[in-house]
C-alpha cells in the first residue's frame, strides 16, 4: 500500500434528504494521526461517515480511502475501515467471544491474542462468554470498540466513541488511540465532549448545517477566537456562531 496516498480524500461532496440539506460541497484531506470532527446534532458528522462507508448515495462529490474511491470500489475501501457507529448493531445472542470471533473472521483475522489481550485491556475478560444480550450500555460500547479497533485498521472511524464509558474506560480508550495512531492508524472521531476532541486530536474540524466552517489545530482554533483560557466548548460554540446563516439551507440533517 503506497504511504504517500492521504488516507481519506473527501471532494465537494454533498447529499440532501428531500428539502433537508445534510452535506454541503464538503471537501476535507486527512493524511495522518487523530482528527475530531465537531458539530452539533444535525451538523452532518454521521452522514459522512456513512457516506465514506459507501452506506448513504451521494448527490455530487468523491470520496477516497487510502487510494480507493469508496463508490466505486466500496470493498477495498472498507477493508482499511475500522467503524464505530453511535447507534450500536450487536448480535446480542452471542457471547463477546463469540462476537468478536466472528468479526474476525470477516475482517479475515487470525488474531485470537489480540482479542485477548484486549479483552483484558478494557475490563472484560470475566464477561467473555457472557451473552452480548445480559451487558451493560458501557459494555456494549466497551466490546464494540474492540471489534472498530482490532486489526490495526488504516482508518478508523469512531461516532461518539464516549457514550456509555465510565471515565477509567474513556482514559483507557484514548490512550489505545493515541498507541494506534503513532503506529500507523489514522483516527477521525465525532465526539460532544469537546475535552475530550481537544486532548486527544491533533487536527479538529467543525461543521454546522452541513459545511465546514472551520479546520485547525485545537491551539489554532483557540487563537482563531480570542478564548485562549475558556473551555474547548467555548470555543467550537463560537467558531459555529460565526458560521452565516444560509436562508436557502435552513435545514439541517435529521
Amino acid at each position: 500500500m503506497n504511504d504517500e496516498v492521504p488516507v481519506l480524500e473527501i471532494d465537494s461532496v454533498s447529499k440532501s434528504y428531500g428539502k433537508v440539506v445534510a452535506l454541503d460541497g464538503v471537501s476535507l484531506t486527512v493524511e495522518r494521526g487523530i482528527v475530531g470532527l465537531a458539530g452539533a446534532n444535525g451538523a452532518g458528522k454521521t452522514t459522512l461517515f456513512r457516506a465514506i462507508l459507501d452506506l448513504v448515495e451521494l448527490d455530487r462529490g468523491t470520496i477516497r480511502v487510502a487510494g480507493h474511491d469508496a463508490q466505486r470500489q466500496s470493498v477495498e475501501a472498507r477493508r482499511v475501515i475500522g467503524y464505530l457507529p453511535e447507534e450500536l448493531l450487536l448480535y446480542e445472542r452471542l457471547t463477546g467471544a463469540e462476537f468478536l470471533r466472528f468479526v474476525a473472521g470477516v475482517k479475515g483475522l487470525d488474531n485470537a491474542d489480540e482479542r485477548r489481550e484486549m479483552f483484558g485491556y478494557f475490563g472484560m475478560e470475566d464477561r467473555r462468554h457472557v451473552l452480548i444480550a445480559d451487558y451493560s450500555l458501557g459494555m456494549r460500547k466497551k466490546i464494540a470498540l474492540v471489534a472498530a479497533l482490532m486489526g490495526s485498521p488504516r482508518l478508523a472511524l469512531l461516532d461518539e466513541p464516549l457514550n456509555g464509558l465510565d471515565t477509567e474506560s474513556m482514559r483507557c480508550l484514548r490512550l489505545r488511540i493515541a498507541e494506534m495512531a503513532a503506529h500507523g492508524t489514522t483516527f477521525v472521531i465525532s465526539s460532544h465532549v469537546m475535552s475530550f476532541v481537544e486532548r486527544i486530536c491533533q487536527r479538529v474540524v467543525v461543521l454546522d448545517r452541513g459545511r465546514i466552517v472551520a479546520d485547525g489545530t485545537p491551539d489554532q482554533l483557540r487563537r482563531q477566537t480570542e478564548l485562549g483560557g475558556e473551555p474547548f466548548e467555548d470555543v467550537f460554540l463560537d467558531l459555529v456562531s460565526r458560521s452565516p446563516g444560509d436562508a436557502q439551507h435552513p435545514d439541517r440533517e435529521p
